[in-house]
């Protein structure tokens, strides 16, 4: 009876495991996980850029853009750089601007 319980419980450990490796598959690609949209607040610093547009440069060197909603969106081109999920997705491809220019 013992033995059964030792099986069952090593098969559980097993079946949860594999389950907790496979969690991070949720995310489009393998990279440091990073927000795609971001607000501003005290020591934000944003640049601007020569044609009018503002971005700001996190520390780990990604590129956001300001939107019309003065929050700043990650630019596309680290998309498959970095882990998100899709509700952040969502919102981002929702709100960037993707279909307009950011240009003010």
């Amino acid at each position: 009876m013992k033995k059964i319980r030792i099986i069952q419980a090593a098969i559980l450990i097993a079946f949860v495991s594999i389950l907790a490796s496979c969690s991070s598959s949720y995310y489009p690609y393998g990279g440091p996980s990073t927000s795609l949209v971001i607000t501003s607040g005290p020591g934000f610093y944003a640049t601007r850029y020569p044609d009018g547009r503002y971005y700001y440069r996190n520390p780990q060197g990604y590129v956001y853009w300001r939107g019309y909603d003065s929050r700043y969106y990650l630019d596309r081109s680290y998309l498959g750089k970095v882990r998100y999920n899709k509700g952040e997705y969502n919102e981002w491809r929702r709100y960037n601007g993707h279909n307009r220019s950011n240009r003010y």
